[in-house]
């Protein structure tokens, strides 16, 4: 079937109840969880998903010991899917917000950066001026935020702005450059010294961000532009509230945006270490999907962004 015989075909057969399925069975993995939270009886969903592989004549969902797995055609339809409820529910929140004034809901997609600065004082902003939008904050990294920006679960991404391989399908917008520190415990044998050489710190134990992620891999690039040993002794964590007991209850060097460091360092239960790192300040902002794209209460948070990213202390490094 050619792919115009197909839309013609899938455009004329499918219907919302088959898109929510279809995001909902890509969710849930489970035909009993996706008959539940669609409120219909199992041998309906079952029939309905039949119905659509028989439409698009390929095989949607596979089922294993571990429930339902996405055939390649299933993960395709699914994101189109979700990209569609996600437009209809903008038009929803749009009609609600002109008949009844602020309302709707806005889902933010945090990177650690923003994290402990910007995101906390934007929420506060936009409650006062709109107590009626739910907020929804999803922390992660960026290459499992990015993603559900794109399928349209999430209305924008904050955080450290990527200098590299930026999607031409996404605006970012900086808001402030963050400086990255080296921080240890008060106390630490470390906080005696008034200048430290990476070098210097190769051999110690480190609580670094993920392999994944971008400041993993500029951190490494300036142990290496340092003629430093990368660190082997190494944890792994991109949990904020982890990060912050491990350097507190240990000898760990920890790597933080300053602005997430700062409240600790000012509460006197870290210690920024003198390490000069310039080539690891990068610009924080938000990525968004497209102009004109974002809903009336996820537009009203972006401004709330921009207010409070004027009120960033600047670093004392």
């Amino acid at each position: 079937m050619s792919s115009a015989r197909l839309e013609r075909w899938i455009a004329r057969k499918f219907r919302l109840r088959h898109l929510e399925l279809l995001a909902e069975l890509h969710q849930s993995r489970s035909i009993l969880r996706a008959a539940r939270r669609l409120n219909l009886s199992q041998p309906s969903v079952t029939k309905a998903l039949q119905e659509m592989e028989k439409t698009v004549g390929v095989a949607l969902f596979e089922r294993t010991n571990r429930g339902l797995r996405a055939s390649a055609y299933g993960d395709i339809l699914a994101r189109h899917a979700k990209v569609v409820l996600a437009q209809l529910r903008h038009a929803a929140e749009e009609v609600e917000s002109l008949r009844a004034g602020y309302s709707g809901k806005v889902s933010v997609g945090t990177l650690l950066a923003a994290s402990a600065s910007i995101l906390p004082d934007a929420i506060v902003l936009l409650k006062a001026e709109r107590p009626g939008v739910a907020i929804s904050v999803s922390v992660g990294t960026y290459d499992l935020l990015v993603p559900a920006l794109l399928a349209g679960d999430l209305d924008m991404v904050l955080g450290r702005l990527p200098q590299e391989s930026r999607s031409p399908g996404l605006i970012y917008e900086e808001f402030y450059a963050e400086p990255i520190c080296l921080v240890t415990r008060c106390g630490h044998a470390l906080t005696r010294r008034r200048r430290l050489r990476l070098a210097d710190l190769s051999e110690l134990p480190w609580l670094m961000p993920a392999p994944e992620t971008a400041l993993r891999r500029q951190i490494e690039r300036a142990f290496v532009a340092a003629n430093a040993a990368v660190p082997r002794n190494v944890i792994e964590s991109v949990s904020v509230l982890t990060n912050r007991v491990l350097l507190r209850k240990s000898d760990c060097i920890g790597v933080m945006p300053y602005h997430v460091a700062l409240d600790d360092v000012e509460h006197g239960l870290l210690a920024i270490l003198p390490v000069r790192l310039p080539s690891l300040e990068t610009p924080v902002g938000a990525i968004l999907r497209a102009p004109g794209d974002l809903p009336p209460a996820a537009s009203a948070f972006l401004s709330c962004l921009r207010l409070a990213a004027r009120e960033v202390p600047r670093p004392r490094l």
